[in-house]
């Protein structure tokens, strides 16, 4: 029997601790510190995390959400999940959207580390993203280096979080299945580049190999810069080659997530995938 959802005011704890998440990415988890419990929003995101294998720690149910959602949502969840209902109007002060779904939930998720992605690499390239600052196009990076087969992303510190809500919400759940390591310091991506045989590749606007004859189907980390400044001069001098997406117009960049696209694509074209 599925059990029914606690009720709770507007000044319930729990309300706060989603708030909280929210704003600051991912709150710690109290029974293993290594672990994030990362907020997420909307059905979509939910059946996601459900899909993907993630454990539910809190579900939270708008009145509206709960009327239109839980007879899909319930039955899926563990009986260990803690599922509370408040009204619309203290869900929606909860979330940071701008059009809040009805469902939200506390899941526990937990970051790859470098050297896991390093290790793992095989002919799929991995992602490098530099100093990004907008969320959108982190999330929107993971989502295309999970649908082009990538072996994980990776963020040097300085880049925005990918847990950032807004990152989370672009990756449409890529984040959940695809290993994801931040805050990597410039030296020691490079370390651990050399240390698994990976080639560091550049992106760069102008003068580097065009995709199509870069040879992508060897180990490679592909590095993204922010759209304005461009790839970090320290790993400009450590890379062992640069690529660059020819243009038909003179447009000085394309931003992170669309570069990343157009290069991933290329690289399982070239891995015939």
């Amino acid at each position: 029997m599925i059990p029914e959802p606690t009720l709770i005011g507007r000044h319930h704890p729990l309300l706060t601790e989603f708030r909280r998440a929210f704003r600051e990415g991912a709150a710690a988890a109290a029974t293993e510190p290594a672990a994030s419990l990362l907020a997420i929003e909307g059905p979509r995101l939910l059946d996601e995390a459900i899909r993907s294998g993630l454990r539910l720690e809190k579900v939270l149910f708008s009145q509206t959400g709960y009327d239109q959602l839980a007879g899909k949502l319930l039955p899926q969840l563990s009986k260990h999940v803690q599922t509370s209902l408040t009204d619309d109007a203290a869900f929606n002060a909860a979330m940071d959207a701008g059009h809040p779904q009805g469902v939200a939930a506390l899941v526990r998720w937990e970051a790859a580390t470098a050297e896991a992605v390093c290790s793992a690499a095989a002919g799929a390239p991995l992602i490098l993203a530099t100093a990004l600052q907008d969320p959108g196009n982190l999330g929107t990076l993971v989502r295309a280096a999970d649908a082009f087969g990538a072996t994980g992303v990776m963020a040097l510190a300085g880049t925005v979080s990918p847990l950032h809500p807004k990152a989370v919400r672009a990756s449409a759940g890529s984040l959940f299945h695809l290993p994801v390591a931040a805050k990597l310091s410039a030296a020691d991506l490079i370390r651990l580049c050399h240390k698994h045989g990976i080639r560091l590749l550049a992106t760069v606007s102008r003068g580097g190999d065009t995709a199509v004859d870069a040879d992508l189907t060897q180990p490679t980390c592909l590095i993204i810069g922010q759209e304005s400044g461009g790839v970090p001069r320290e790993l400009l001098r450590a890379a062992d080659g640069s690529v660059t997406i020819p243009m038909v117009r003179e447009i000085d960049s394309l931003n992170a997530g669309a570069a990343g696209a157009i290069l991933l694509y290329e690289a399982a074209r070239q891995r015939g995938r």
